[in-house]
């Protein structure tokens, strides 16, 4: 095991860049994934409303007693101009006049008073805060002259409206939709997709320079004069390789699961687990055919973070694929970053798909490990063969 033992005295002297890649990787990621730790759904925020009411009537204190109990007001009076400040420094976030007649239009029948808005809003900044008190205002106004149209009188609709009654609505999953898992959360699916990155920076790095040394000229003297067959040297630079690619995706792989809270749970987990390691073997199969063209350990990490931010920006490593254009992913399914992250995108819900079409995207995968194999054989048949000892 001569060999063997030779290949990870190597690998002792790449740690160094590895490490700090995984640190790096990692200092990165955990703020990255726990920002993205809950989806961003619309929810009750209490807002800084500047109220003007002018009617002073009891069904413009009802209004303006509704939006208190949620929301801060101030009632103070304030100019055109000390209003916009307040609203430029954030003070205010939405401004509400309730003009004079207010209770009659809200009241009326008359579909001609019904053309008028019965409120002045206005806000300086767009947000889903501001958004959902244009859409409260709105359906408080639509559903008060509805319930008058009904007959009820303006108080007794103004009450109705205010109410909000909670509603238990049960949600049922379509049939159709095999790709979803509660346990393959957003921080999650985030996780595995910066994962190949580094997958590729680590491993290409790393594995490229040790075979670089390896595949040298003085080895190949040394193996010359030694009694190591090629048979049995090929075996163990191939293992060396493999425990090495492993042991990188396995401490990857482990810090994913800090970032989980514990053991992969669910089929999308360990499908996302078993897709990230194809994708190792796929770059480890890719640094050892670069390497059979023996280029310098400068090039190679020329390499490795061109192929690295490469693919990560083209294929969807630092974004979910539907934001990339339509032109752009049709030429990007020539590489298997492609494949990696929309197999990600699919277990995760951001495309729709099937696990059928999860494991197509292994299979490609799959595939370009065995075209990167049959590329190192035939680049390899054209370098000098190591005479056997007999």
């Amino acid at each position: 095991m001569q060999v063997f033992k030779l290949f990870f005295k190597i690998t002792r002297s790449k740690l160094g860049i590895g490490i700090l890649y995984t640190v790096v990787f990692f200092a990165m990621c955990f703020p990255m994934v726990s920002a993205s730790e809950e989806k961003v759904d619309f929810q009750d925020i209490s807002l800084n409303l500047y109220v003007q009411d002018e009617d002073q009537s009891e069904t413009s204190k009802a209004l303006v007693k509704t939006l208190g109990e949620k929301h801060r007001i101030t009632d103070k009076y304030m100019d055109k101009q000390k209003l916009m400040d307040a609203m430029y420094y954030s003070m205010i976030d939405y401004s509400l006049v309730i003009p004079k007649g207010y209770a009659e239009n809200l009241g009326s029948t008359d579909k001609e008073v019904l053309k008028n808005e019965p409120l002045e809003e206005f806000h300086l900044r767009d947000s889903y805060a501001t958004a959902m008190m244009s859409v409260f205002l709105q359906e408080y106004i639509r559903n008060t002259r509805v319930s008058v149209a009904m007959g009820d009188d303006l108080m007794t609709a103004v009450k109705k409206s205010s109410e909000r009654p909670e509603v238990d609505i049960e949600v049922v999953q379509d049939p159709k939709d095999e790709m979803y898992d509660e346990n393959f959360t957003t921080k999650f699916a985030w996780f595995f997709r910066l994962l190949m990155y580094i997958l590729i920076a680590v491993i290409m790095s790393m594995l490229g320079p040790i075979l670089i040394t390896m595949n040298g000229e003085d080895q190949r003297k040394r193996i010359e004069c030694s009694r190591t067959k090629v048979s049995s040297y090929v075996t163990q630079v191939f293992l060396g390789s493999a425990l090495l690619v492993a042991a990188v995706w396995f401490i990857f792989l482990a810090g994913g699961a800090v970032l989980y809270g514990g053991m992969y749970t669910g089929i999308s987990s360990w499908m996302a687990v078993l897709n990230s390691f194809i994708f190792a073997a796929f770059v480890a199969m890719f640094t050892i055919f670069i390497s059979t063209f023996r280029p310098s350990n400068v090039v190679v990490g020329m390499l490795a973070q061109a192929v690295g931010l490469g693919m990560s920006f083209l294929c969807g490593g630092f974004m979910p694929q539907y934001m990339l254009g339509e032109g752009l992913q049709t030429f990007t399914k020539i590489l298997p970053g492609y494949w990696y992250e929309r197999a990600n995108d699919l277990l995760c819900g951001d495309q729709k798909g099937t696990i059928g079409d999860v494991w197509i995207c292994f299979a490609v995968q799959g595939g370009f490990i065995l075209l990167f194999l049959l590329l190192t054989i035939i680049n390899s048949s054209r370098h000098p063969k190591v005479k056997q000892k007999s």
